[in-house]
């Protein structure tokens, strides 16, 4: 995709050319084109919505896999004898 545009002309049919000078131009109405900003405001509040709804699914997850670590067998003697029975 293009970095550069022409606001008069549909996107479908753009094309670019170069002028003698070294300016971009568009192929269909010869007006200067423009260059597209990197992050516009548009972009930048779909990442914040997005992030809103994501960070509580990515906060559970990784409170899930915690839990799944941390889990382990108590050392009581309970528990060694349902081991110990289970072996035989």
């Amino acid at each position: 995709m293009s970095r550069y545009f022409c606001p008069y002309c549909p996107s479908r049919y753009q094309f670019h050319k170069t002028n003698p000078n070294g300016v971009l131009i568009c192929g269909l109405c010869g007006d200067p084109l423009i260059k597209k900003s990197f992050l516009n405001p548009r972009g930048i509040i779909g990442i914040v919505v997005a992030t809103a709804f994501l960070a509580p699914l990515l906060v559970m997850i990784s409170f899930v896999v915690a839990d799944f670590i941390k889990e382990k067998m108590h050392n009581n003697s309970q528990s060694v004898v349902y081991v110990v029975n289970g072996m035989k």
